[in-house]
Order: structure tokens, then C-alpha cells, then sequence
């Protein structure tokens, strides 16, 4: 069991210490999702394109 401060690790608090990124960039130059917003009633609204899908969709565009 890994123990957390505010969710992150004391490797990744470490590095956040010392100015190092430690957390995953998103490359916005790739086409399609990477990201996704609850909208309610089980409907995401997907980040960048803002279209609104299921979560069977969401899971679908997000994987690859």
C-alpha cells in the first residue's frame, strides 16, 4: 500500500518540490478525446470536441 498526501505520493511530492514535472502530459497536438466532463443522467460531454455521448461511448473514444 502506497501512503498518499492529497492524493499524491511522496516520489511525486518530492519532484513537485524540486520544480520536475510528475504528472502525465496531455499531447492536444493528437486528434480525438482525451478527456470527459459528467453532464448528469449518465451523459459526458467529451474534451475537446464537447460531444455529448453515453458512457458506453465515452469509454470507447477515451481507450484508444
Amino acid at each position: 500500500m502506497v501512503d498518499r498526501i492529497f492524493g499524491l505520493t511522496s516520489e511525486q511530492i518530492q519532484m513537485a518540490q524540486q520544480k520536475r514535472p510528475f504528472r502525465q502530459c496531455i499531447d492536444t497536438a493528437k486528434s480525438g478525446d482525451h478527456g470527459s466532463d459528467p453532464v448528469g443522467d449518465g451523459m459526458f460531454r467529451m474534451i475537446p470536441s464537447g460531444d455529448i455521448v453515453d458512457y458506453a461511448e465515452r469509454c470507447r473514444r477515451l481507450k484508444g
